[in-house]
């Protein structure tokens, strides 16, 4: 299936150092999900890695191929998948260096959504990308519970605020978004049927809301990047994902507010 040998080697032959070639593969989910589930080896327990997560094959058995995880939330483990999946799901590519979001023209607006069906104070903007541009939401002037466990408002109910001008950090996503905060983008008679990998949401580094805000899709704003024209998510999505701005692949980008 793969045409290199990954395994450690050593030489022994003393003084001599030898310079061994090891290659990348990145992963695809196999669904329009956004998150590929694979299985944890030894402990056989299920995880779910991001797109263009870089991993290391390291061997082939028992019709399983068995991978280095080289970044992420599960950086430094070893995972497997059936060598079907694999074949699909561990790709040979390359990726951008680093994605940049541009904020410009803010605008206070009250308007209701034809999804959410609901009037919101929302603070327009247009997100211009990759030669796109997108009419988003930074802020929608609404109450809601805090959700991050490390925040120090953990289950409090705050109001949400846009992100000051200035230029921040946007990080690889870390776990998948709720569901049923977005399948209805795509379910809605007024939805976009083709609206594709809406629980991946990438935070935002920020250490005032101890990186609560996002890039996500939808129509309500607590403080997030919220792509409101639901159309462009797909491609606003694949940009993101396939850039990581440093060698650790903790960054896929920046954003400029202002």
């Amino acid at each position: 299936m793969y045409n290199q040998v990954f395994a450690n080697t050593t030489n022994n032959v003393e003084n001599i150092v030898t310079t061994v070639t090891v290659k990348h593969f990145y992963t695809k989910s196999i669904d329009t999900s956004g998150w590929l589930k694979v299985k944890l080896d030894p402990s056989n327990k299920f995880a779910f890695l991001c797109d263009y997560t870089k991993v290391i094959i390291q061997k082939v058995e028992n019709d399983r191929t068995y991978f280095l995880i080289k970044e992420g939330r599960y950086a430094n483990n070893i995972a497997s998948l059936s060598n079907k999946n694999a074949i699909k799901c561990l790709i040979d590519c390359s990726r951008g260096t680093g994605a940049t979001l541009t904020v410009t023209n803010l605008k206070r607006k009250k308007e209701i959504s034809i999804i959410r069906k609901q009037e919101l104070n929302q603070l327009f903007a247009d997100l211009s990308f990759n030669g796109n541009k997108a009419r988003i939401t930074i802020d929608s002037d609404v109450d809601y519970v805090e959700t991050n466990p490390l925040s120090p408002y953990y289950r409090q109910i705050l109001h949400s605020k846009p992100l000051p001008n200035g230029t921040y950090n946007i990080l690889a996503p870390f776990t998948a978004g709720d569901k049923e905060s977005t399948d209805y983008y795509r379910a809605d008679p007024n939805g976009y049927k083709a609206l594709a990998y809406d629980t991946v949401w990438f935070p935002i580094e920020y250490a005032p809301t101890y990186n609560s805000n996002f890039v996500h899709v939808g129509n309500l704003s607590e403080g997030c990047i919220t792509c409101y024209e639901i159309q462009k998510w797909n491609d606003l999505y694949q940009y993101l994902i396939s850039n990581r701005s440093d060698s650790d692949g903790k960054y896929v980008g920046k954003l400029i507010i202002g």
